[in-house]
């Protein structure tokens, strides 16, 4: 429908100019001494028109033939450009391939194509990456180096991936410092200290494990229970390395939030830390206290091996009896009672919750210290059974570790 309107609009044009020039009889007149030339205004006007034309016309000629080395170099730019997004595209799908040897070469002839920052980067850390999964770490500290000279210190994603590749490599004290160039760039970066938690949980440093824990719990960043397991890990290193007396030991155990009071692993070390530190009563005391507000079966094993004496050994042998009374089948408290009653010279009894923590759940240490029993009652033969079972089931074990 439209083509047909301007179909008819032309003809109605052409017949109106048609007519127009019909009935137009003047004319221009031209006098350049010593000539005179007269024109009808009807070719006057098509001349001027076709005049205008041709000069539009030469210089648009004009105009395209001087912009034809900008044009074709920014035709060649951006082939360029279109060659290096290509591989780069080719060499992103190879990394997540797995085949890092092609992903490395491609992203290398796109970061020699590449001009802006952004595609230069991007390039760069690909095959930075690509060489470091390969463990060509020259090659990869090439790069690195190479966006160190395009960006200085002030770039984070290659701040960041410098981090966390040498901590892959163990090269902790580069991976430090890459970290402090990412937080003078972004200091609340959540990535950055989730990284650095990692690298000082390798370094085995307490004190800043602790301090990383509190600032991902505050940004929700880690769980309450991943947040309590690494403080446990954090906590249990940190006794390994510095060694507390009995006070300084209880004044730090009294500033550990409630909620760390509760883990198992930690509490038996700062039980055997009482005991080395010759407070076995101390050690009693955090044991019972612990074990009245929630059962744990290592920590009632963990009871019979406090070394008590005279009154306290009594006490602590009723105190096991009363536990056996609400957790009769736990094979660890079973232990327990027949160590104490050993220390307590009630070999009858001791012989008969060895055996029940071994009908329970048969154990190495159980058969063993019922064999050091029996032995100590000349029953030669039956202690050299416990001996032997004892023996068949920490092989295994020592075999598998």
């Amino acid at each position: 429908m439209r083509v047909l309107i301007w179909i008819i609009a032309l003809f109605a044009l052409a017949v109106g100019l048609t007519l127009f020039a019909q009935l137009n009889t003047g004319y221009v007149l031209i006098f350049l001494p010593p000539w005179r030339v007269e024109v009808s205004l009807n070719v006057f006007a098509m001349l001027t028109c076709a005049t205008i034309a041709l000069l539009y016309l030469l210089l648009r000629l004009i105009a395209e033939l001087t912009n034809l080395p900008h044009r074709v170099k920014q035709y060649r730019e951006r082939q360029k450009r279109d060659a290096s997004i290509q591989l780069e595209r080719e060499a992103r799908l190879a990394f997540f391939e797995g085949r890092y040897q092609r992903a490395e070469r491609l992203a290398g002839e796109a970061l020699s194509n590449s001009e802006n920052n952004e595609a230069f980067a991007v390039n760069a850390l690909l095959a930075t990456r690509a060489a470091h999964q390969m463990r060509d770490f020259e090659r990869r500290d090439y790069y690195l180096d190479q966006l160190k000279q395009r960006f200085g210190d002030q770039h984070l994603s290659a701040a960041m991936t410098a981090a966390e590749l040498y901590l892959d490599e163990r090269r902790y004290a580069d991976s430090s410092n890459a970290l402090a160039s990412v937080r003078q760039i972004s200091p609340k970066l959540t990535a950055a200290l989730q990284l650095e938690l990692r690298l000082r949980l390798r370094e085995e440093n307490p004190d800043a494990v602790l301090r990383i824990v509190d600032q991902l719990s505050k940004s929700e960043t880690l769980d309450a229970e991943q947040a309590r397991r690494i403080r446990n890990q954090a906590y249990l290193l940190k006794l390994k390395q510095q060694p507390l007396s009995s006070q300084q030991l209880k004044d730090w155990w009294h500033k550990l939030p409630s909620t760390d009071k509760t883990l198992p692993q930690l509490i038996e070390a700062v039980a055997d830390s009482y005991k080395t530190q010759g407070e076995p009563a101390l050690a009693r005391t955090l044991l019972e206290e612990t074990l009245r507000n929630e059962w744990s079966s290592t920590l009632a094993g963990r009871y019979g091996l406090l070394g008590l004496k005279g009154e306290a050994l009594i006490s602590q042998l009723q105190q096991a009896e009363l536990w056996l009374k609400q957790q009769p089948n736990d094979h660890l408290l079973l232990l327990t009672l027949g160590r104490l009653c050993r220390a307590s010279a009630l070999w009858g009894k001791a012989q008969t919750y060895l055996e029940a923590s071994i009908a329970v759940h048969p154990t190495a240490v159980a058969h063993s210290e019922l064999a050091e029993l029996l032995d100590s009652l000349d029953k030669n033969d039956a202690a050299s059974k416990h001996y032997r079972a004892s023996l068949a089931l920490a092989l295994p074990q020592a075999s598998l570790a």
